[in-house]
């Protein structure tokens, strides 16, 4: 079973859990932690700052990693399908409703009010939909990006969230 960071509750600190490993719905991916960073946001969440969080909650809502399974097709933002083994990071803003004056007129999906956000808006009991985790649940029409590089090159936090799990694991 995969390893989490999670946020019981604002101010609380942060417990490592072990969750079950989800079934793959078809065009969704299983996406293996390599870094995860640790921003403003995430402080605001340990800090119980922002509204309507759905606590107990996995952190990280930007992340570097392989795809260790696929099932269906996943396709990256130029329309290219990924394969198992790729290094990806994802947009971590989907599910958006492309109707409204955000979406069509501001060009601001991150604010449309139907938008789900990975290591924010989805809690604990959603699964594995956070990047302070061993692994992530990519859900169906999640966005991916190719990386052709190592991780440190994109990600400025240098969580390297699998191997901090992994030694507090074999304390």
């Amino acid at each position: 079973m995969p390893l989490v960071a999670v946020i019981p509750q604002p101010n609380a600190p942060v417990e490592l859990r072990e969750v079950p490993e989800p079934m793959l719905e078809k065009d969704s991916a299983l996406f293996e932690v390599e870094l995860s960073e640790v921003c403003g946001t995430d402080v605001y969440l340990q800090r119980g700052l922002l509204q309507g969080v759905p606590y107990p909650l996995v952190p990280g809502h930007v992340s570097a990693g392989r795809l260790s399974k696929i099932h269906g097709t996943l396709i990256d933002v130029e329309g290219r399908a990924f394969r198992e083994g790729d290094r990806v990071t994802f947009l971590d803003v989907h599910g958006t409703c492309n109707a409204c004056w955000y979406c069509l007129v501001a060009k601001a999906t991150t604010r449309c009010p139907n938008r789900r956000v990975y290591g924010i808006t989805y809690g604990l009991d959603d699964g594995l939909c956070g990047g302070w985790a061993e692994q992530v649940y990519l859900k169906p029409g999640t966005r991916c990006i190719r990386l052709d590089a190592e991780p440190e090159t994109f990600i400025g936090g240098r969580l390297r969230a699998a191997d901090r799990i992994a030694r507090r694991r074999a304390r």
